[in-house]
């Protein structure tokens, strides 16, 4: 059974961000709902952060302006 032990890290690392933003997002929007002023400034923060979290990866992964002999043009 040594598979599952890589299966199960694999799967640990595939969700666990989606995972952690999801719970911060219920957390916010519990905490806007339950505890007044303070809830309002937590869930500004907590469900901002997987739009923060797209925008980010976004503009990582955005490719670089490409000229006619650029390393990702060649082959194509």
């Amino acid at each position: 059974m040594h598979g599952f032990s890589d299966r199960a890290r694999l799967w640990t690392r595939v969700l666990a961000a989606p995972g952690l933003l999801a719970a911060a997002t219920i957390t916010g929007l519990l905490a806007a709902l339950l505890w007044g002023t303070v809830g309002q400034y937590v869930a500004w923060v907590t469900v901002g952060a997987p739009v923060a979290v797209v925008a980010w990866v976004w503009v990582r992964r955005r490719p670089q302006k490409t000229g006619p002999f650029s390393p990702t043009m060649r082959g194509k």
